[in-house]
C-alpha cells in the first residue's frame, strides 16, 4: 500500500514533531542525571526521525529494528551518512530492546 504525497507529508511532519519533543526530553534527563532515561529519549529521537527519513523517500518502514536496517541499506551503505551514525543507531536500538526485555 503507498500513502499519498499528502499523507506522507503529513507522517513526515509528525515524525520530527515527535523527534524534537525526545530531544528536549533528553536533554531534560540529561541535566538531571537520569542517563538510562536520556539514552532512551535519545534513541526514540533518532527512530522518529530515521521513520520520517524513510517515510520521505517512500521507503516502507515497519519495526524498530527494520528501521535500523532501511536505514543502514538506503543511507549509510549509499554514503549519505556515516558508518558511526549507523553503528550508534543499532546499538541505542540494540540497547533500548534489551532494556524492554528485561523489566517485561
Amino acid at each position: 500500500m503507498s500513502l499519498k504525497e499528502q499523507d506522507r507529508e503529513s507522517l513526515v511532519v509528525l515524525g520530527l514533531e515527535k523527534s524534537y519533543k525526545m530531544l528536549e526530553e533528553m536533554s531534560w534527563l540529561a541535566e538531571k542525571g537520569s542517563w538510562s532515561l536520556a539514552a532512551n529519549r535519545l534513541y526514540y529521537a533518532l527512530f522518529h526521525a530515521v521513520r520520517a527519513l524513510l517515510i520521505s523517500d517512500a521507503h516502507p518502514v515497519g519495526t524498530h529494528r527494520g528501521a535500523v536496517v532501511q536505514f543502514n541499506l538506503f543511507y549509510i551503505k549509499t554514503g549519505l551518512f556515516e558508518k558511526q551514525d549507523g553503528k550508534l543507531y543499532s546499538r541505542l536500538q540494540q540497547n533500548c530492546a534489551m532494556r524492554v526485555t528485561i523489566i517485561v
